[in-house]
Protein backbone atom coordinates (compact mmCIF):
# COMPACT_ATOMS: atom_id res chain seq x y z
CA UNK A 1 0.00 0.00 0.00
CA UNK A 2 1.55 3.25 -1.19
CA UNK A 3 0.56 6.86 -1.81
CA UNK A 4 2.47 9.01 -4.26
CA UNK A 5 1.59 12.44 -5.58
CA UNK A 6 3.61 15.06 -7.45
CA UNK A 7 2.73 18.74 -7.60
CA UNK A 8 4.31 21.17 -10.03
CA UNK A 9 5.16 24.66 -8.73
CA UNK A 10 3.91 26.66 -11.70
CA UNK A 11 4.13 30.01 -9.85
CA UNK A 12 7.79 29.46 -9.10
CA UNK A 13 8.55 28.27 -12.63
CA UNK A 14 6.88 31.31 -14.21
CA UNK A 15 8.54 33.78 -11.82
CA UNK A 16 11.98 32.26 -12.32
CA UNK A 17 11.53 32.02 -16.10
CA UNK A 18 10.55 35.69 -16.26
CA UNK A 19 13.55 36.55 -14.06
CA UNK A 20 15.87 34.59 -16.38
CA UNK A 21 14.45 36.38 -19.41
CA UNK A 22 14.77 39.77 -17.66
CA UNK A 23 18.41 39.35 -16.63
CA UNK A 24 19.28 37.87 -20.03
CA UNK A 25 17.74 40.82 -21.88
CA UNK A 26 19.38 43.23 -19.43
CA UNK A 27 22.76 41.64 -20.09
CA UNK A 28 22.38 41.31 -23.88
CA UNK A 29 21.21 44.94 -24.36
CA UNK A 30 23.31 46.33 -21.46
CA UNK A 31 20.36 48.20 -19.95
CA UNK A 32 20.78 50.79 -17.22
CA UNK A 33 23.54 53.08 -15.98
CA UNK A 34 25.50 50.16 -14.51
CA UNK A 35 24.82 47.14 -16.77
CA UNK A 36 25.49 43.56 -15.70
CA UNK A 37 28.98 42.25 -16.22
CA UNK A 38 29.44 38.83 -17.78
CA UNK A 39 30.46 37.27 -14.43
CA UNK A 40 27.47 38.68 -12.53
CA UNK A 41 25.10 37.63 -15.32
CA UNK A 42 26.49 34.07 -15.30
CA UNK A 43 26.27 33.88 -11.49
CA UNK A 44 22.65 35.10 -11.43
CA UNK A 45 21.72 32.76 -14.28
CA UNK A 46 23.33 29.80 -12.49
CA UNK A 47 21.60 30.61 -9.17
CA UNK A 48 18.17 30.93 -10.82
CA UNK A 49 18.63 27.65 -12.70
CA UNK A 50 19.77 25.95 -9.49
CA UNK A 51 16.70 27.22 -7.61
CA UNK A 52 14.44 26.08 -10.44
CA UNK A 53 15.73 22.50 -10.65
CA UNK A 54 15.65 22.12 -6.87
CA UNK A 55 12.15 23.52 -6.28
CA UNK A 56 10.05 23.06 -9.44
CA UNK A 57 8.02 20.20 -7.96
CA UNK A 58 7.01 18.65 -4.65
CA UNK A 59 6.70 14.88 -4.42
CA UNK A 60 4.94 13.24 -1.49
CA UNK A 61 5.36 9.50 -1.02
CA UNK A 62 3.94 7.43 1.83
CA UNK A 63 4.81 3.76 2.14
CA UNK A 64 5.96 1.22 4.71
CA UNK A 65 9.12 3.24 5.42
CA UNK A 66 7.15 6.37 6.39
CA UNK A 67 6.49 9.74 4.79
CA UNK A 68 8.95 11.06 2.21
CA UNK A 69 8.78 14.64 0.96
CA UNK A 70 11.15 15.72 -1.81
CA UNK A 71 11.58 18.83 -3.91
CA UNK A 72 12.73 19.14 -7.51
CA UNK A 73 15.28 16.56 -8.61
CA UNK A 74 15.44 15.13 -5.09
CA UNK A 75 18.48 16.84 -3.58
CA UNK A 76 16.23 18.42 -0.96
CA UNK A 77 14.12 15.86 0.88
CA UNK A 78 12.71 14.94 4.26
CA UNK A 79 11.93 11.48 5.60
CA UNK A 80 9.48 11.19 8.47
CA UNK A 81 9.24 7.84 10.20
CA UNK A 82 7.09 8.48 13.27
CA UNK A 83 6.88 6.14 16.24
CA UNK A 84 3.26 7.21 16.72
CA UNK A 85 0.97 9.68 14.97
CA UNK A 86 -1.21 11.59 17.42
CA UNK A 87 -3.39 13.58 15.04
CA UNK A 88 -3.86 14.31 11.34
CA UNK A 89 -5.96 17.18 10.09
CA UNK A 90 -6.50 19.33 7.02
CA UNK A 91 -5.58 22.98 7.55
CA UNK A 92 -5.31 26.24 5.66
CA UNK A 93 -1.80 27.64 5.92
CA UNK A 94 -1.36 31.33 6.74
CA UNK A 95 -1.13 33.51 3.64
CA UNK A 96 2.22 34.88 4.81
CA UNK A 97 3.67 31.36 5.24
CA UNK A 98 4.43 31.34 1.51
CA UNK A 99 5.89 28.46 -0.46
CA UNK A 100 8.89 26.19 -0.05
CA UNK A 101 10.25 24.92 3.24
CA UNK A 102 9.15 27.08 6.15
CA UNK A 103 10.15 26.76 9.78
CA UNK A 104 7.07 27.96 11.63
CA UNK A 105 6.61 28.33 15.39
CA UNK A 106 4.61 25.09 15.54
CA UNK A 107 6.62 22.96 13.13
CA UNK A 108 7.81 22.77 9.55
CA UNK A 109 5.73 23.48 6.45
CA UNK A 110 6.55 21.86 3.10
CA UNK A 111 4.53 23.58 0.39
CA UNK A 112 4.73 24.40 -3.29
CA UNK A 113 1.31 25.77 -4.21
CA UNK A 114 -1.95 26.84 -2.61
CA UNK A 115 -2.80 27.10 1.06
CA UNK A 116 -4.22 23.63 1.76
CA UNK A 117 -2.07 21.33 3.85
CA UNK A 118 -2.23 18.25 6.05
CA UNK A 119 -0.91 18.80 9.55
CA UNK A 120 0.61 15.69 11.13
CA UNK A 121 1.34 15.68 14.85
CA UNK A 122 3.55 12.77 15.80
CA UNK A 123 6.13 11.53 18.26
CA UNK A 124 9.58 10.24 17.50
CA UNK A 125 11.87 9.02 20.27
CA UNK A 126 9.43 10.45 22.86
CA UNK A 127 9.65 13.95 21.33
CA UNK A 128 6.47 15.61 20.06
CA UNK A 129 6.84 17.01 16.53
CA UNK A 130 4.61 18.59 13.94
CA UNK A 131 4.85 18.86 10.18
CA UNK A 132 2.48 20.39 7.64
CA UNK A 133 2.51 19.02 4.11
CA UNK A 134 1.05 21.20 1.37
CA UNK A 135 -1.21 19.28 -0.97
CA UNK A 136 -3.51 19.96 -3.89
CA UNK A 137 -5.69 17.11 -2.59
CA UNK A 138 -5.36 17.26 1.21
CA UNK A 139 -8.38 15.09 2.04
CA UNK A 140 -7.02 12.18 -0.02
CA UNK A 141 -3.62 12.48 1.69
CA UNK A 142 -5.25 12.72 5.13
CA UNK A 143 -7.38 9.62 4.49
CA UNK A 144 -4.38 7.63 3.31
CA UNK A 145 -2.25 8.68 6.29
CA UNK A 146 -5.05 7.75 8.70
CA UNK A 147 -5.37 4.34 7.10
CA UNK A 148 -1.61 3.74 6.84
CA UNK A 149 -0.83 4.76 10.41
CA UNK A 150 -4.13 3.56 11.92
CA UNK A 151 -5.18 6.96 13.25
CA UNK A 152 -8.78 7.79 14.14
CA UNK A 153 -10.12 10.93 12.53
CA UNK A 154 -10.77 13.93 14.79
CA UNK A 155 -11.96 16.13 11.95
CA UNK A 156 -14.62 15.63 9.31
Amino acid sequence: MKYERTQIGWYLIVILLLSLIGISLGYIYQWGDNPLSKNIYQLLFFILILITINFYKLKIRVDESGINISYGIGLISCNINPDKIEEIKVIKTPLLAGFGIRLLPKGTLYNIQGRSAVKVMYSKDNVQKQVSIGSDNPFELKAFLEQRFNVRSHQK
